[in-house]
């Protein structure tokens, strides 16, 4: 037998029959497939696949993705003047997960909250330890709030001064949390201006653009060095509100009893009055972010 001969007989054809068997087996696969995707559409299209809910962290405010507007301005959701954000974390339904942030905030007498559901799935804030609680959500209520929604600012009806006021998701009653009631904001400012009612010039304190990014430096400059008597001037140039408290977290029992700006809205100002304090270095935090640490020091 020639090498030709051999070459020839190497080459194997589909037959008739094998070849309709194939395309016999392909449409039945793509029946099977059409059968179970068809009747399903509507729950696919509704529940995508985790990889299609990732959800990025914006870009610095200012900074345009694909020449678009800032992320600041595409992410952020506006929050009333005077108004407190807490949001309701992404993966909060996830039971263990860190649910409300911040957890046990302090809120100002007669100040308004709003809820903001960072999560994928539906969530509310109640007050009350849960559904048993007689009580709940006679102190507010904000409803169903849908993900990427926000509650309408909410009033802590009969609330006082110094309460701690218990609050849970109706939809998971695990994710828990308290906000504590302090002292009602003063239009913004920590104390009086000085006897005779001139203030003196004294030091600023900046709140930075991106403070509210967990790592990211919290005040500036840290630590401040004054001179008792000096009026602080405290500036948000951040995106979101902020507070400077005096006390090294909401833990400290002495927590605001230094000074307290209360909430001072993205790009507003506040002032801190040191007539009264004495020469030492006083600790204070962010009661809206309480990773948010500085350092005053009084001479």
């Amino acid at each position: 037998m020639t090498t030709e001969d051999e070459n020839h007989q190497s080459i194997i054809r589909t037959s008739p029959r094998r070849l309709a068997k194939g395309v016999a087996i392909l449409v039945v696969v793509m029946a099977v497939g059409a059968a179970i995707a068809v009747p399903n559409w509507a729950n696919m299209v509704k529940y995508p696949p985790l990889v299609s809910t990732i959800k990025t962290e914006p870009a610095p405010s200012g900074v345009s993705e694909g020449g678009g507007l800032p992320a600041a301005e595409e992410t952020e959701t506006p929050v009333p003047a005077g108004a407190m954000k807490i949001t309701m974390l992404e993966g909060a339904s996830v039971q263990g997960n860190p649910d409300y942030d911040p957890d046990d905030a302090q809120v100002p007498l007669n100040t308004k909250v709003v809820w903001e559901n960072a999560d994928s799935v539906p969530h509310t804030s109640t007050s009350g330890s849960g559904p048993e609680d007689a009580n709940s959500g006679k102190i507010f209520d904000t409803g169903i709030v849908n993900n990427g929604e926000s509650s309408a600012p909410l009033e802590l009806t009969g609330a006082a001064e110094g309460d701690k006021i218990a609050y849970y998701c109706q939809v998971h009653p695990y994710m828990t949390s308290s906000l504590t009631v302090t002292a009602a904001s003063a239009g913004g400012s920590a104390a009086a201006p000085a006897a005779g009612g001139a203030e003196t010039a004294g030091a600023s304190l900046s709140i930075p653009e991106g403070a509210s990014v967990q790592g990211n430096p919290a005040y500036d400059p840290d630590p401040l060095t004054v001179t008792a008597g000096d009026v602080i001037e405290v500036s948000n140039k951040d995106n979101v509100p902020h507070t400077a408290t005096s006390g090294s977290g909401p833990e400290d029992p002495e927590s605001g009893s230094q000074f307290d700006t209360s909430i001072i809205d993205a790009g507003a100002t506040a002032q801190i009055d040191t007539a009264n304090l004495a020469a030492g270095d006083y600790p204070f935090y962010c009661s809206v972010h309480p990773y948010m640490l500085g350092n005053l020091k009084v001479s």
